[in-house]
């Protein structure tokens, strides 16, 4: 018994090792705003608030047909998990947004529906995609976290869900870099090539280890 518990040891201290944990450290839901709080800064265009059947949210703006953003949060170079959910509607051209971490040349985890993808992009270019399928006109949820590995190496990991499924456990998206992240800030992004605006809600941030 002794000698098969000390073979085990390893793999549960490894199992130990992987375990990550997370504290709030904002939260935002639109719930009571009349205007975008004071907390988020825009970025090539204005945001405004939108409400449907009692639930309040923010609204990327439809025109231009560019991308617009929001910063918000800590600037920092690892450790944080960032969150959101998106609605938008399908159109001649689908349209694209994602949740960003490490500033405006940082990670970003963004749906491009016309490609049926999730795509991981680091300075705006694309380092990874994985298969997803989207639905137009209903809420999806984006997530996105950056944990340094020793070795001088970094992990970013994403995962993506339809509002009437449950979170997925594992991540469905992970990327190792060996360059270190900028620090900068947590990001929610769209471009509505729909000329419609982009709804967004349950913005989160996490500290994680």
């Amino acid at each position: 018994m002794l000698k098969r518990s000390i073979a085990i040891l390893p793999g549960l201290l490894t199992c130990i090792a992987c375990v990550t944990t997370e504290t709030s450290v904002f939260h935002e839901s639109f719930s009571s705003a009349k205007a975008l709080p004071a907390e988020f800064t825009e970025f090539n265009g204005k945001a405004g608030i939108g409400s449907s059947n009692g639930n309040r949210y923010a609204e990327l703006p439809a025109k231009p047909a560019s991308s617009h953003g929001l910063l918000f949060g800590p600037a920092l170079s690892k450790g944080l998990r960032v969150e959101a959910r998106f609605l938008a509607e399908d159109g001649e051209k689908s349209p694209t947004f994602a949740v960003g971490l490490n500033g405006l040349s940082g990670y970003r985890l963004q749906i491009n529906p016309n490609k049926q993808q999730l795509e991981l992009l680091r300075n705006e270019v694309v380092v990874h995609t994985e298969k997803f399928e989207w639905l137009s006109e209903k809420w999806t949820h984006l997530q996105l976290q950056v944990r340094e590995l020793p070795g001088l190496q970094w992990i970013v990991e994403g995962k993506a869900w339809h509002e009437n499924q449950a979170e997925p456990k594992k991540w469905s998206l992970q990327w190792k870099d060996t360059a270190a992240p900028n620090n900068g800030q947590p990001s929610v992004w769209g471009t509505p090539y729909a000329v419609k605006p982009i709804a967004l809600d349950d913005v989160r941030l996490r500290a994680v280890e």
